[in-house]
């Protein structure tokens, strides 16, 4: 009986060791404020070219008002976060 104690102690540790190596991996580096504003900077610069590839397709009246109302949202977005980048820097 005893044996099979150990045996299952040592089992579960294995398995937690394991577990936190695995979990180690997944675990990123915490990004510094400027590494995120770089990364919401580019996302907001692909959002903005998307809008304006939108732009050009649509065709219906009331979606070119919103299509329009979307580009310059992006493009607002994408200033303010390049003048955020600059302040940092």
């Amino acid at each position: 009986m005893e044996t099979n104690k150990n045996y299952f102690e040592n089992r579960g540790k294995q398995i937690i060791k394991m577990a936190n190596i695995i979990a180690s991996k997944f675990k990123g580096e915490e990004k510094t404020e400027e590494q995120e504003i770089i990364e919401s900077l580019r996302k907001a610069e692909r959002e903005w070219k998307d809008k304006e590839e939108y732009f050009q397709y649509v065709t219906e009246p009331d979606l070119i008002d919103y299509a329009i109302y979307q580009l310059e949202a992006s493009k607002i977005k994408y200033m303010y976060l390049l003048k955020k980048v600059k302040e940092i820097k």
